[in-house]
């Protein structure tokens, strides 16, 4: 499986869900200008989570069309193939869904007590 932050995995799920919502695959949309599949790339040390999009043809041929980045911090910088209100729905709805899964889990460890040098 694909490691990135957990705020990346988020919008990923997010983005996978449009996918299942427009063609029951995981990695195939339906955007403005025609179909679009996203490859994963390699993995990043620093949580981010990339890759390639390829836009299908009539003919069910793919060709290279642009790139995705989705930062650690769960913001989308780019996603051809992907409008900026879709981001903004994805990145929103992960943020929430962020809060509200992890937030819980901070709060009710105890605050470390600072050590302050004399």
């Amino acid at each position: 499986m694909y490691k990135c932050s957990a705020k990346a995995q988020l919008v990923m799920d997010q983005i996978r869900a449009r996918c299942q919502s427009d063609t029951q695959t995981n990695n195939k949309w339906t955007g403005r200008s025609g179909n679009y599949m996203y490859i994963m790339g390699r993995e990043n040390a620093d949580g981010k989570a990339t890759g390639v999009v390829h836009k299908i043809s009539e003919d069910s041929s793919h060709k290279l069309c642009g790139s995705f980045k989705i930062m650690s911090d769960g913001i989308i910088t780019r996603f051809t193939g992907l409008s900026k209100a879709d981001w903004n729905s994805f990145m929103n709805s992960a943020e929430t869904e962020y809060k509200a899964k992890y937030s819980e889990s901070e709060s009710t460890d105890k605050p470390a007590t600072e050590k302050v040098a004399v």
